[in-house]
């Protein structure tokens, strides 16, 4: 299980230092790693639609009056960070677009919503990051915080370039993952048919028995 520590640690690598033994240590690494932190970990973040921090919610009306135009309002779920798709049911598959986000809200003309999207609360849970995304994020801390603690911008360079590979790994080796979960069909439902069409954002079973749109779509 990852830590906080390690993604430093694995920074500090990449810049080509040691210094780092705790999260309280006195060196300058620390420090510049405690600044940029949370810059860095939200961008990384909003740069890919992770499975791995997704998540599907029914949204009720509140009692709140709408805005003029709508007829219902909606708050976010308290954990949400970045909207994915938003559907006036769990199986809706097409676009819609009859609703506003306006003021921290969401506003629509069906009482009811649900509502894809990317958890806040996970970065700040490090030890559930995979490891592709933590070791992508150790190396865009050490991109930030480079030539701050080496004076140049040569090796910054060099990272940036080995940022973006990881990154690209990080998305594909994510999407695997989670089309892995899915359960492959039967010879009851492979002798009718097949799986059945899901569609583009369709619905899919995983195999801790949650029910959510379609994945694997980074």
């Amino acid at each position: 299980m990852v830590t906080k520590l390690d993604v430093y640690k694995q920074a500090e690598l990449h810049i080509g230092k040691g210094t780092i033994s705790t999260l309280s240590d006195d060196v300058e690494a620390r420090y510049k790693f405690d600044q940029a932190w949370l810059g860095v970990v939200e961008e990384a973040f909003n740069e890919g639609d992770w499975n791995f921090a997704k998540q599907t919610s029914s949204l009720t009306a509140t009692a709140e009056a709408p805005i003029d135009g709508w007829s219902y309002s909606f708050t976010y779920p308290s954990n949400y960070l970045r909207t994915l798709s938003v559907g006036p049911y769990a199986r809706w598959t097409g676009p819609f677009y009859d609703f506003a986000d306006q003021a921290g809200n969401i506003y629509a003309n069906t009482d009811n919503l649900v509502i894809r999207y990317i958890r806040k609360d996970l970065i700040n849970t490090v030890e559930v990051w995979p490891t592709m995304f933590w070791r992508y994020v150790a190396l865009k801390l050490a991109y930030e915080t480079c030539e701050a603690l080496t004076n140049g911008s040569t090796k910054q360079q060099d990272l940036e370039a080995r940022m973006k590979k990881a990154l690209a790994k990080a998305k594909s080796v994510d999407a695997r993952n989670e089309n892995n979960k899915r359960l492959p069909p039967g010879s009851w439902l492979r002798s009718r048919g097949g799986w059945g069409n899901l569609g583009n954002g369709g619905i899919a079973t995983t195999l801790g028995g949650e029910i959510v749109p379609e994945e694997g779509d980074v």
